[in-house]
């Protein structure tokens, strides 16, 4: 295995030209398509929950679908202060006939993501096996609103490998 020597990732992407998605991001794609949203928060059941990871698989699966543009932003460690003024950002974006997904952290750990939650047109609850309990998902569900998710993701618990390779990717 080589080391990443490529630059880290900017807080906002656009979807790659890339090959067709897997079935299964095609599946959850069409699914969360059907809720005509143009501003997604995903938002991590738990503190640690993969929620970067969901926003990237999102990009993978809209890829194909150019229009309209689709922008992932990550807005994970946002201030208070900065949150209002990202809904903004966010809100301008798709009055430009964007799609925007933005990733939030933990609404648990860190409630100055609560601002985005409660701004976007869907969300999308991201889990982790064997991690995630029961009450920090429902929290997260009741400080948003039950009604306001598509739905969720489930990603499987990372070995203690994973989990380094994941913090040493995100140090400057």
């Amino acid at each position: 295995m080589s080391a990443d020597s490529s630059p880290p990732p900017s807080t906002e992407e656009t979807p790659p030209a890339s090959a067709a998605p897997s079935p299964e991001l095609s599946r959850l794609w069409f699914a969360l398509d059907r809720r005509g949203w143009s501003y997604l928060v995903v938002v991590p059941a738990h503190p640690g929950a993969p929620a970067l990871d969901a926003g990237q698989a999102l990009m993978e699966a809209g890829s194909p679908y150019p229009e309209p543009p689709l922008r992932l932003v990550d807005a994970t460690g946002i201030e208070p202060a900065g949150a209002p003024r990202m809904v903004l950002e966010v809100r301008r974006r798709v009055e430009q006939g964007e799609r925007v997904i933005v990733v939030i952290d933990s609404l648990i750990s860190h409630p100055a993501s609560i601002p985005l939650a409660m701004a976007a047109d869907t969300a999308l609850l991201v889990v982790t096996l064997g991690e995630t309990d029961f009450g920090s998902a429902q929290k997260t569900l009741s400080l948003v609103g039950e009604d306001r998710f598509a739905g969720s993701v489930t990603f499987p618990r990372q070995t203690k490998k994973q989990k380094r390779a994941a913090a040493a990717k995100k140090k400057p």
